[in-house]
């Protein structure tokens, strides 16, 4: 199963789209975007995790529709085995997007909550991706990102229960980032990557 995925061109380009990613969050991912609509406990959002979701969109549009179809196996259990496999790579590889910035902080700063937060945003992307194409995941991935911020800057009670944890709470959310990525693998490995509705749509364009 690995052999399929390293043998493949996707791959190649995969894995040099994430190190792009990881690249560019070693430039700016330190600084943060400013959420202040309210006027009072400003909320701000890391880049690195922009970076983080950037590269999981970038690693869905590379690995599909058709890297687990190059040798005709989608329909038996090694074609869903890679299409699972492509998934947890995708979720798992943006995080380097972090462990690119992470010699930049000062010593002590927290950042295992941000390490939740990409795990979180990658998983929404490959949650997404079979149901609506990897740009458009990306772009629900985005919502979310942006929208958690919204909520953690205008209603702090309830950031205990959002996919993502917030600048002023600092505490990982690793239980929603395990159900999302989970949840992400499994739709995978139920429609070996796209939905029949996703593959026609892709067919005739």
């Amino acid at each position: 199963m690995i052999r399929i995925i390293l043998h493949t061109r996707a791959a190649s380009w995969g894995l040099a789209a994430a190190l792009a990613s990881a690249g560019l969050s070693a430039l700016i991912g330190t600084a943060m975007l400013r959420i202040d609509i309210a006027g009072t406990r400003p909320e701000r959002l890391p880049l690195v995790e922009l970076c983080a979701l950037l590269s999981a969109t970038m690693l869905a549009t590379i690995t599909r529709p058709r890297l687990w179809e190059w040798d005709r196996v989608a329909a038996g259990w090694r074609g869903r085995g890679v299409a699972g496999a492509v998934a947890a790579a995708g979720i798992t590889l943006p995080t380097a997007c972090l462990f690119a910035v992470l010699p930049r902080l000062p010593d002590g700063t927290p950042w295992t909550w941000v390490w939740a937060n990409t795990v979180t945003l990658a998983a929404v992307v490959y949650l997404a991706a079979p149901f609506t194409g990897p740009l458009w995941a990306g772009v629900v991935a985005l919502a979310t990102w942006v929208g958690c911020g919204v909520v953690h800057h205008l209603y702090p009670a309830a950031t205990p229960y959002l996919p993502t944890s917030g600048y002023l709470e600092a505490r990982p959310h690793w239980g929603h980032a395990a159900v999302l990525a989970l949840a992400a693998v499994a739709a995978h490995l139920a429609t070996v990557g796209a939905t029949a509705y996703r593959r026609s749509r892709d067919d005739s364009s």
